[in-house]
């Protein structure tokens, strides 16, 4: 149970995690009824950004601009989304993911020429950190810009690294003639997830008129509805699980009764209550628990740390978007878990008191 759960939870965090390093946890742009990939922009609002940084649930703000454009190289071309983004950006979040070269240097004026692109990308134009690529961008006129290829990354979702790259906000902003005070909207990162919906509601009534709001939850909805479906299937395994522990406690407790009939017999001759034979069983029943539980949290601990450190089972990562089994050893729900089989195994040792109760003394010993 500690092992099924912990894998679901890394499940759960790595491509949760992912996800939200491209577009945090809530996503504002101008509010338009053609969806495309290229927005119009919105004026800049420091309030807005003070406002939702003193929100307790709200962790960052960060702002972007974005463009559709067209990558050549090596007489290759693949069609991406430029993400022009700022110092603003969550870079703690997204290094994990970069496999070679480095992020965008802000500080460097140079770095407006600067892309991230994905493994995915570098390997179908074979390119590499420190080439050059032309990128046509999609707008009237055309227009193109040579960049230099400073990282790339790899996170193993399909969705993001065969069509997402960094680039310099000034290169977008360039493009599209913006100044400096227009951006293509914000993302808003939270502290916890499952605050999103209240985070929501207040960024709703604070934000400016002619803006739209989305839940990043919503703009994936397929891989948050993956991870559902992952949900219910531990719930599902972990209640046959505990419906075998009763199983396997009921049965061990038949056998040692059987096996002591004789014992209880004479124990009863001698003049010993149900209730004093009862609480000799229940007393053996919960040291065998005890020692069980004790095993399997340290079996579990072990495998999560080997897990965890050297990935001793892998994964097809075009599959599962990991290349190991993922595990989050939580705490909490550990000791949650601990508790209700213990609890499970007292409501089990029930059935000793009710065997035991209807034992004759005198057949138990006449067929010992």
């Amino acid at each position: 149970m500690l092992i099924s759960y912990a894998i679901l939870n890394g499940f759960r965090q790595q491509i949760s995690n992912k996800i939200f390093s491209f577009g945090g946890h809530i996503q504002l742009t101008k509010y338009e009824q053609n969806v495309g990939f290229q927005e119009n922009g919105i004026p800049y609002n420091a309030a807005f950004v003070d406002t939702c940084m003193r929100h307790p649930y709200i962790s960052s703000v960060s702002s972007f601009c974005q463009k559709a454009g067209i990558i050549k190289a090596n007489n290759e071309i693949c069609g991406a989304i430029v993400k022009g983004i700022d110092s603003t950006f969550d870079f703690h979040q997204f290094r994990h993911y970069l496999l070679d070269g480095t992020f965008i240097n802000f500080k460097d004026s140079a770095s407006a020429k600067s892309i991230v692109i994905s493994s995915s990308i570098a390997h179908k134009l074979k390119l590499k950190t420190g080439d050059y690529l032309i990128m046509y961008f999609i707008q009237n006129p055309p227009r193109y810009r040579k960049l230099k290829i400073v990282g790339i990354y790899e996170t193993g979702l399909e969705e993001f690294d065969q069509n997402m790259v960094f680039g310099h906000h000034k290169l977008i902003k360039k493009l599209n003639n913006w100044p400096d005070s227009t951006i293509g909207g914000y993302d808003i990162s939270l502290h916890d997830i499952s605050k999103i919906d209240s985070a929501f509601a207040y960024i709703y009534y604070q934000m400016d008129y002619g803006v739209g709001i989305e839940k990043i939850t919503d703009k994936y909805i397929s891989l948050f509805d993956w991870l559902k479906l992952l949900n219910q299937n531990v719930r599902i395994f972990l209640g046959l699980i505990m419906l075998v522990v009763v199983f396997n406690m009921v049965s061990c407790l038949f056998v040692i009764i059987m096996e002591k009939t004789s014992v209880i017999g004479i124990l009863k001759a001698l003049g010993a209550g149900n209730k004093l034979i009862n609480q000799l069983f229940v007393n053996n029943i919960l040291l065998i628990v005890l020692k069980g539980m004790a095993v399997g949290n340290i079996l579990a601990i072990l495998f999560c740390v080997l897990q965890y450190y050297f990935g001793i089972i892998p994964l097809d990562k075009e599959n599962y978007y990991v290349d190991a089994v993922p595990v989050a050893y939580d705490i909490p729900i550990a000791i949650l878990l601990n508790i209700a089989l213990f609890a499970l195994s007292l409501a089990a040792l029930l059935v000793p008191n009710i065997i035991i109760s209807r034992i004759s003394p005198a057949r138990a010993i006449r067929f010992a």
